[in-house]
């Protein structure tokens, strides 16, 4: 499984994408084939499971919460399972 979070860089949502990405690796390290941070821009903070977004701030209009995050990538896996 690999998991991507596309963060803002000038927005400076760096330390939120720190902040989960060590969440997941705490939730999911035996499973992971690959945990990616890719700075991007335009106020983008997505996170994908395998190419599929499972969160989006754009569409959601807010963070997510970390443990909602985590229940989403879990929701996702399972449903690949």
């Amino acid at each position: 499984m690999e998991i991507s979070i596309t963060y803002c860089v000038p927005c400076r949502y760096q330390a939120k994408a720190l902040q989960d990405a060590d969440a997941i690796l705490k939730a999911f390290a035996p499973q992971l084939d690959a945990l990616r941070l890719v700075p991007g821009d335009h106020g983008v903070y997505d996170v994908s499971v395998d190419g599929a977004v499972v969160f989006s701030m754009d569409r959601a209009e807010r963070f997510p919460e970390t443990a909602e995050l985590v229940e989403a990538i879990r929701t996702r896996v399972n449903r690949k399972a």
